[in-house]
């Protein structure tokens, strides 16, 4: 959809409480009490610049929502959805509605990663070389977050699968820096597999559009599968790691890094075994993630400068400095998620 359409599907919310009102779908399911009050307070406290929703308006924007999206098949029964999903009907709908209304809140082609990034240590060089624009050196930690997760195992002339590619700038970094033989990255957005497809053009490196827990490639396809920071979005995440075993061929590999519920974090590597895959190392990098969070407003305001005053710089502000490094930053610091890397095999 373009912007118009879609902001008279939101409407009277903008755009940005729209955002905020689908995240709050997550914490406060069908069963929560007074839930669509609390949605309307949450909205409130993340988009302070215009009055409060009324909890009615959020109710029937978040059905009009979801009715256009439609229902994802095969996860109707709530038993088969897993830890946050387990009260949240349609879950694979709202991410997509989710992520393809972040294509239009933040249409820029420098706009290339969504995770969070990763800083080795407190005294990590990481300057950005003189030359470099700072919509580039803005990403410096989300590249090494990739690079810390692509390394796990050799990717050279290998065919690789990202699973969750996003904005794509993940999987067109992988490319480039550690030579495989071909890169297809899945992503569930029709918007955000139309955006890599036009912003990276890169030879060897395709995007498609599909689903984590039903993947449209054939048994024994890839060398690697790649999944950073996706997985928590998917209702079946035991379904994703049972098709990752299929299209895996034998010997190959599992590249994984996402945040988990630290008091459920063992279950990770439960699932994986689960699966059929062999965890070969796992690792809490919490502490990265965080120093990186603590690093990134410093770019941010870098790039701030560099941009046009108006809306559009107002958004960016606000998913930096707001829903980057306030909330989630939040989430690790009070201990409530950490952050995993992990290593699996097919061994046959």
């Amino acid at each position: 959809m373009d912007r118009a359409t879609t902001e008279a599907l939101f409407a009277p919310l903008d755009l940005e409480q729209a955002l905020h009102l689908l995240d709050s779908l997550t914490w406060f399911p069908e069963s929560e009490e007074n839930r669509w009050p609390r949605v309307a307070d949450y909205v409130a406290r993340n988009v302070t610049t215009v009055p409060r929703p009324d909890p009615g308006d959020c109710r029937s924007v978040a059905d009009r929502a979801m009715a256009l999206a439609g229902s994802p098949a095969g996860h109707g029964n709530p038993s088969e959805r897993t830890g946050r999903w387990r009260d949240v009907p349609d879950a694979k709908a709202l991410y997509q509605v989710k992520y393809d209304l972040m294509s239009l809140l933040y249409p820029d082609d420098w706009f290339t990663y969504m995770n969070m990034g990763y800083q080795a240590t407190e005294n990590e060089a990481v300057a950005p070389a003189a030359d470099e624009p700072i919509q580039t050196s803005i990403w410096r930690y989300a590249q090494q977050l990739y690079d810390l997760v692509a390394a796990q195992a050799p990717l050279e002339g290998k065919d690789l699968l990202e699973v969750g590619s996003g904005r794509g700038g993940g999987a067109a970094f992988v490319t480039t820096t550690h030579s495989p033989r071909s890169v297809v990255g899945l992503d569930y957005s029709p918007n955000n597999v139309e955006f890599c497809s036009r912003v990276h053009r890169i030879p060897g490196l395709d995007f498609r559009h599909g689903d984590a827990e039903d993947l449209p490639f054939a048994d024994h396809t890839f060398d690697a599968v790649l999944n950073i920071e996706s997985a928590h979005c998917y209702p079946d995440v035991d379904r994703f790691f049972s098709e990752v075993r299929r299209v895996l061929k034998p010997g190959g590999h599992l590249l994984f890094a996402d945040e988990w519920w630290t008091i459920r974090k063992n279950e990770l590597a439960e699932k994986v075994s689960a699966a059929g895959l062999r965890v070969v190392a796992e690792e809490d990098i919490t502490d990265g993630v965080i120093r990186a969070l603590d690093e990134l407003p410093n770019y941010v305001e870098k790039l701030l400068v560099d941009l046009e005053d108006g809306a559009q710089k107002r958004a960016y502000a606000r998913f930096f400095n707001e829903r980057v490094c306030r909330e989630s930053a939040h989430s690790y610091r009070s201990g409530r998620f950490v952050f995993l890397r992990q290593l699996a095999v097919r061994d046959a």
